[in-house]
């Protein structure tokens, strides 16, 4: 009896167990059928929302986009990609507070959909709305990831953390910086062309701002005139002007004119059939940008049809001309296949038997790399662009690299300094001569693009310290802290740390680009330092040679070393008769280095350093500090 009411609650319990797999079975079922039926309304709000942007009709398409998550149960994987499209489209519009709430949602439904521009655009909408905590927290979280290691775009933005605190520059700076307020606008003055002499700029009433900034809609061009002592001289936009005769639906950003003004290559914008926007790899793929070339009908007083230079290319986009060699050739910015990755700089070339364009060359690893590299253009043999996969402050920085005979000069990459480059996005130059040119630039948050000029510092190299020491030492010493308040927040700063307690830096010697060889300024300061030295009092002096952040690592690591050996060869003829070392550190000791050496904790270190990067050095890297060991 006992047994049978055993089998009775055995067979009892199995019932149940069974019982409550259906009844789980069907309530997950039951939130699935849920789930599908949100998603597919959810889909319908997206497809309407998507329609309205394409048209522009911003305000409207965003609180559509909204509805979608309102009252509909959404499966995780359709909502974490929903979240991120609408964390994209927000961005464009430069709403980054709206933006930040679809990221932070999409990022813990599934991050994995993050690539690393979604990422550096996440990073960027929270420190331009001033959460840089924030923005921290998630650089570390990805900062130890294989692909964040290699980004340079990444990089750069953990560099901007430790920078935009905002420490004056070592010394009277190259360039000084001015915003052309009587142009300015909210709107994004996002482009300086000159032909013969005359300046134009254009400007877009659009609120859509592409982040790769390759194209504008709602774009007008208006004559800039010269800079004069006084500020730039804005023309009128007159009835006859050829810059009106551009059908406006090709006014969509950057042109290049040709030097006869009978030709011109401008920038048009296609989209894709149904007015649907996709997310793909990179980023929102309905506006697409290509070149289209025409010649000016002085019969008609007006511009020939517009023709697709590159008609085959219909998945990739095509921008930033810039017509040279008289006209016969041009660059321009593309992400099309066989590149570098993300928007690479081509050249092309006109081929007089085929009375046509050539074909597009790749200006290679010198310029390009797995970033964005944009607006070209020339200064005599130097070709200016805008990268952000160069090592630089954050965002889009501008460089320079000689170009002679068709051909980039390796080596010769230049990082203009602050404040031309800042932690914001600083994309197109046009110079005027050696002394002066435009910039544009996002470093004003109330606006999008500006333009700036630029012209040279009459004081550039000389120390702006009350003291007799320099700045430079001052800093490296170790002896001053530089305030922090009123000074401007994208001011790059060094980073220095606590030497030894029995070592005292005694002086800092800077050396020319690719240099080992003391310069006069360096030499007088040396000689200076020779015959004040009290030898007496040390033990000995070692040579520290560092290089800047551009070349080979094996290469900079030699020519630091070239750099300490110099110094020290010029104190043995000197007399200096205490044990001389010296050692090239290349760019800087990494992180384990540092804690090893000089006993940091992980919070006293830089963000940079402390996710085990170098750390950004200015060309004032490019130095050998002499360290005294003491008695």
């Amino acid at each position: 009896m006992s047994n049978y009411y055993r089998t009775i609650s055995v067979s009892n319990a199995v019932l149940v167990v069974l019982l409550m797999v259906i009844f789980t079975a069907k309530v997950l079922s039951q939130d699935e059928r849920m789930a599908a039926e949100g998603d597919r309304r959810a889909r319908g709000i997206e497809a309407k929302a998507d329609r309205g942007f394409a048209r522009q009709d911003f305000d409207k398409a965003m609180q559509i986009y909204e509805t979608a998550f309102k009252d509909n149960i959404l499966s995780p994987d359709y909502s974490a990609k929903l979240h991120l499209k609408t964390a994209r489209l927000y961005l464009t519009l430069l709403e980054y507070v709206s933006a930040i709430p679809h990221y932070d949602a999409a990022m813990a439904l599934n991050d994995d959909l993050f690539d690393t521009s979604d990422v550096c655009n996440y990073l960027d909408a929270l420190r331009f709305s001033g959460q840089k905590m924030k923005a921290i927290g998630v650089a570390r979280k990805y900062a130890y990831r294989d692909a964040y290691h290699s980004d340079r775009r990444f990089q750069n933005i953990l560099h901007a953390f430790d920078y935009e605190e905002g420490f004056l520059p070592i010394g009277a700076p190259e360039f000084n910086v001015e915003a052309l307020e009587e142009i300015n606008t909210a709107n994004s003055e996002f482009w300086v062309g000159e032909v013969n002499g005359e300046y134009f700029y254009a400007t877009s009433n659009s609120r859509f701002h592409d982040p790769h900034k390759k194209f504008y809609h709602r774009t007008r061009y208006f004559p800039l005139g010269s800079k004069a002592s006084g500020g730039p001289e804005t023309g009128k936009r007159g009835e006859n002007s050829l810059l009106d005769r551009i059908p406006q639906a090709m006014q969509n950003g950057a042109l290049s004119l040709s030097n006869d003004l009978a030709s011109m290559i401008i920038t048009g914008v296609r989209y894709e059939k149904g007015g649907s926007i996709a997310i793909t790899d990179e980023g929102i793929n309905t506006f697409q940008t290509k070149l289209y070339s025409s010649r000016y009908n002085t019969r008609r007083k007006g511009w020939s049809s517009f023709t697709e230079l590159f008609p085959g290319g219909e998945k990739h986009s095509y921008s930033h001309p810039f017509l040279f060699n008289n006209d016969q050739s041009f660059l321009f910015a593309s992400d099309m296949p066989g590149g570098y990755g993300g928007y690479d700089i081509y050249v092309i070339h006109w081929d007089e038997e085929k009375n046509d364009w050539g074909l597009p060359v790749n200006l290679g690893a010198h310029v390009n790399t797995a970033g964005d590299e944009i607006t070209p253009s020339f200064f005599e043999n130097s070709l200016i662009f805008a990268s952000n996969g160069h090592t630089g402050f954050g965002g889009y920085d501008l460089y320079a690299i000689e170009y002679m005979d068709g051909k980039v000069t390796v080596g010769s990459l230049m990082h203009f300094s602050y404040p031309v480059n800042t932690v914001f996005n600083d994309f197109n130059m046009l110079r005027i001569d050696e002394n002066s040119g435009y910039i544009i630039s996002d470093r004003n948050p109330a606006n999008k693009d500006d333009i700036y000029y630029f012209e040279r510092n009459i004081n550039f190299g000389t120390s702006t310290s009350s003291s007799a020491m320099s700045d430079s030492k001052l800093i490296l010493s170790n002896l001053i802290n530089l305030p922090t308040n009123n000074l401007p927040s994208a001011a790059p700063r060094v980073e220095v740390l606590p030497r030894h307690t029995i070592s005292e830096l005694a002086l800092s010697l800077f050396f020319d680009f690719d240099s080992f060889e003391l310069n006069n300024r360096a030499l007088v300061q040396l000689n200076d330092w020779i015959a004040h030295v009290d030898t007496s009092r040390i033990d000995s002096l070692l040579m520290e040679g560092y290089a800047d952040e551009f070349g080979e690592e094996k290469y900079n690591v030699e020519l630091s070393e070239k750099r300490a050996n110099t110094v020290a060869a010029y104190l043995n003829s000197a007399g200096i008769n205490v044990d001389l070392k010296t050692v090239g550190k290349g760019m800087i000791p990494l992180l384990d280095d540092l804690k090893k050496e000089e006993g940091e904790t992980f919070d006293n270190i830089p963000l940079s350093i402390a996710l085990k990067k170098p750390v950004w050095l200015t060309k004032e890297a490019r130095r050998v500090d002499i360290i005294a060991t003491i008695k």
